[in-house]
């Protein structure tokens, strides 16, 4: 399983909303710049983002992005999923596809993929925004500490 930079972008830009919505909505350019990606790739994830319910947009002069539902309610894996589809080692364990491997259930390989599937759905489904979040927080006041030691 390789994700790509989309994915990468997709998680980065979520939490740096999250951790910055304090009184208005966080413009794609700040975004890029604080996160170092390209404006223009960022603006196209965003929009993925946007039509799938993660994030939402907001208008006009003031105007940029927002969570659309609580951090604790957005998990990794939705993030992943809406960027990038079913999160699948390979594609004879997709559920989803009915062209599936007809030895699959007899299948020692392909088992082997529906156990690594199931525990990374587990560990994305598991995790939300707000978890990294606060390890975030946890990572700042540790830095914090250590620079007034």
């Amino acid at each position: 399983m390789n994700f790509t930079a989309k994915e990468d972008y997709g998680l980065r830009a979520v939490v740096y909303i999250a951790l910055n919505r304090s009184n208005a909505p966080i413009q794609a350019h700040e975004v890029a710049a604080s996160q170092n990606i390209p404006e223009q790739f960022l603006e196209q994830v965003l929009a993925i983002l946007r039509r799938a319910g993660i994030i939402r947009s907001i208008r006009g002069a003031s105007g940029g992005y927002d969570l659309a539902r609580p951090a604790e309610q957005i998990a990794i894996g939705d993030i992943l999923r809406a960027l990038s589809g079913p999160i699948l080692p390979v594609q004879c364990v997709n559920e989803d596809e009915p062209s599936g491997c007809p030895e699959q259930v007899s299948c020692s390989v392909a088992h082997f993929w529906i156990r690594l599937k199931d525990a990374v759905s587990e560990v994305v489904d598991g995790t939300t925004v707000q978890d990294l979040i606060d390890y975030q927080m946890k990572m700042r006041q540790a830095q914090t500490y250590m620079m007034n030691i």
